[in-house]
């Protein structure tokens, strides 16, 4: 089965893609997931997901997202795709090709890479997306108007064997399926008591 047989959600609906967030771990959950003794402050924040709507932040990412893409030459994914044999795990990487990609717009700031959650984020995606040895990690910096630093984005390949993804991994899996089952339990109680 290859990932394209494992999308939840094409997309192309923004509230039903939202929807199916509510009940999976996500790689944008994973971001999150830095402790295993804090579970239970992460199923509070899914139980009280309200469904992001974004922020002026968001408005940027979309304006300079497309551009990045075409930078590096891969095409854009709104898909939401479970991993293999678990359909509570699931990604949506901002970009399918040879290689998935992952875009940031940075803000007021110049950086060298991705943040510890971003790290996350990208192990989660190659969990879900095994098919994939490699990640482009672009980002854009920006000013406070939105106008960027640079002339072009900047580009970081990653890899599932490198040293740092392979640590995260390990790290990340327990508490997402600690996650994963506390969720599914709450839910159900909520079901039970409806």
């Amino acid at each position: 089965m290859g990932y394209l047989d494992r999308v939840l959600d094409d997309g192309t609906d923004w509230d039903r893609w939202l929807e199916r967030h509510r009940d999976i771990v996500t790689a944008s959950t994973a971001a999150t997931l830095a402790k295993a003794t804090s579970v239970d402050k992460y199923l509070l924040a899914k139980l009280r997901d309200g469904g992001f709507q974004g922020n002026r932040y968001t408005v940027q990412g979309h304006r300079w997202e497309p551009m990045m893409l075409a930078w590096a030459g891969v095409p854009a994914n709104k898909a939401l795709i479970h991993a293999p044999g678990e359909e509570g795990f699931a990604a949506t990487p901002d970009g399918i090709g040879k290689v998935l990609a992952e875009c940031k717009v940075k803000h007021n700031r110049v950086v060298t890479g991705p943040t510890l959650g971003e790290f996350r984020q990208v192990a989660f995606q190659f969990h879900c997306l095994p098919e994939f040895d490699t990640l482009h990690w672009l980002w854009t910096e920006v000013d406070e108007h939105g106008d960027p630093f640079g002339e072009e984005p900047k580009q970081l390949t990653l890899h599932r064997g490198d040293q740092n993804i392979v640590e995260i991994t390990a790290q990340i899996l327990p508490i997402a399926t600690d996650l994963l089952a506390r969720l599914r339990a709450s839910r159900q109680l909520e079901k039970e008591l409806s």
